[in-house]
């Protein structure tokens, strides 16, 4: 734990990222605590890769029976389901076959064969996930079948992260889980990801009050074949990389957990639907394009050549 006159801070890796929280308020240890301390719940029951998470025991038993979980796991699938069928489902939590497939391929360099995308294409379909909400239980329809919450577990963790310290009269803070941020307090400058540039390179910033920041893109993994560049994003309809003509895209709301699934479905659907459905809701964008163009929703005001700051 790192600490000046003006702030406490404490940085660990949890969900795949490095997690800093940062607060303003003095000596407000014990937030911090707590604050890591519910960060790891979220860690240890929802990441699929873990054998003992109860993620992994919703995938175990996919096909088989229902699996009992708590009640934050069940709303978190409740709300990703929900994500799904408002992006019509470009967001899809049932994706992991695809994912992992992907994953091998871009660490091998080397492109999956035909058969085993449209194997793993076969079991995704978000519609197969079964909830009990009498039980607290989740069942996954087909055998083979996998959920991950990858996409939308780190937005959550910052909301419970904020609900933490609002409860412990924390005011002035900055809640930071890799691409996504959360401003408590006073207006902040927050770093846009430069989707071209290396990890911590900023383009631009913008200035928030109490909102969350949540970036994604293509930029995080992938590689490039016979002039065409494979990655991480999948798009679960076609069982293959995204071919959207986005690199990047920052959302800016106030939930982080919708955000966080979002940001991922943003980058699958056509963009006039995205920008549509982001109006609706009332979340504020900045796209960034392959051809390097920079687009942004009405309501949201780019800085470009920023100081160095918190990055989405």
């Amino acid at each position: 734990m790192n600490k000046t006159a003006y702030s406490i801070q404490k940085t660990f890796f949890a969900l795949g990222t490095v997690c800093t929280l940062t607060v303003f308020d003095g000596e407000m240890t014990n937030a911090l605590d707590r604050a890591k301390a519910r960060v790891m719940e979220i860690h240890n029951a929802m990441n699929a890769y873990d054998p003992n998470s109860e993620v992994s025991a919703i995938n175990q038993n996919a096909g088989i029976g229902y699996v009992k979980v708590t009640y934050p796991t069940l709303r978190l699938i409740e709300a990703s389901v929900a994500c799904s069928e408002m992006t019509g489902g470009a967001y899809d939590i049932t994706t992991r076959p695809l994912s992992d497939l992907w994953k091998t391929a871009i660490r091998l360099q080397s492109l999956p064969l035909a058969y085993s995308i449209d194997q793993a294409r076969a079991l995704t379909g978000y519609k197969d996930v079964l909830i009990d909400h009498a039980h607290s239980a989740v069942m996954l329809r087909r055998r083979g079948q996998q959920l991950d919450l990858g996409a939308i577990a780190k937005g959550y963790a910052a909301d419970e992260v904020r609900r933490i310290f609002l409860d412990e009269n924390v005011a002035q803070a900055i809640i930071n889980l890799g691409g996504t941020v959360y401003n408590m307090g006073r207006s902040r400058r927050v770093g846009i990801r430069n989707p071209f540039g290396n990890t911590g390179d900023c383009f631009s910033y913008i200035n928030v009050d109490e909102k969350a920041v949540v970036s994604s893109g293509v930029y995080e993994q992938g590689f490039e074949k016979d002039g065409v560049t494979y990655h991480h994003i999948i798009d679960p309809k076609t069982g293959y990389p995204s071919d959207s003509a986005l690199a990047g895209v920052t959302l800016v709301g106030d939930n982080a957990a919708e955000l966080d699934a979002l940001a991922t479905a943003v980058c699958v659907m056509p963009l006039p639907k995205a920008i549509a459905l982001l109006r609706e809701l009332h979340i504020e964008a900045i796209f960034v394009t392959k051809e390097h163009q920079v687009f942004t929703t009405q309501g949201i005001n780019c800085h470009m050549n920023p100081e160095r700051s918190a990055t989405a």
